[in-house]
């Protein structure tokens, strides 16, 4: 990811910080049909989602952090294109007292966030939870059979897993992985020294 840029004021009261996501934006970007339901919340890599109840433009949801072991409640509001140039804008109070916003500047993808009570540290879990975000709409930006094949695998398994279930599937697929690649040199290697 992109490093911050410096903090800008916003009021006399709060600050805000932008990110560049690094994602070229087409014309017709619609985060809205990305994110239905929880999906959105989902994409943090330790957070766990259970209770989610939305009600128009507001949601609630009970969180459980992989990490901390807490369990804490999560309440906000979603908008989408509610200007010209921002794309989505997520105010949020619970487990994160922000505000995260998702703007097309230059034809450029850019997150700013609006704490409720400061600056935003380095190991804050929206931090966490931008990067994957960023990375789900990457796989969007792009059709390949690649993106189509780990969209698929995305919404249909990883995003319905625990960040548990999550970690130990990572790990049989790189196992898998290097079993295929040690498979693949045994059979060069007879072919090429005992054939």
């Amino acid at each position: 990811m992109s490093p911050p840029h410096s903090p800008l004021e916003v009021s006399t009261q709060s600050a805000h910080q932008e990110f560049d996501l690094g994602l070229q934006v087409p014309a017709g970007l619609n985060l809205q049909q990305l994110f239905p339901h929880d999906r959105l919340l989902r994409l943090h890599p330790h957070w766990f989602i259970s209770d989610f109840k939305e009600e128009g433009t507001s949601f609630s949801a009970a969180i459980t952090d992989y990490v901390t072991e807490n369990q804490s409640s999560l309440a906000g509001s979603l908008s989408f294109h509610s200007s010209k140039d921002e794309l989505l804008r997520i105010s949020m109070s619970g487990t994160v007292d922000a505000t995260l916003i998702f703007l097309k500047e230059d034809d450029t993808l850019k997150a700013r966030i609006i704490p409720k009570d400061g600056l935003i540290e380095d190991n804050d879990p929206i931090l966490l939870w931008l990067r994957g975000v960023r990375e789900y709409i990457r796989l969007y930006l792009k059709r390949t059979p690649v993106t189509l094949f780990f969209r698929l695998i995305m919404n249909r398994m990883i995003l319905q897993m625990n960040p548990s279930q999550r970690k130990i599937c990572m790990m049989i697929t790189k196992i898998t992985a290097v079993e295929l690649l040690v498979i693949v040199l045994i059979v060069v290697g007879y072919v090429f020294f005992v054939l």
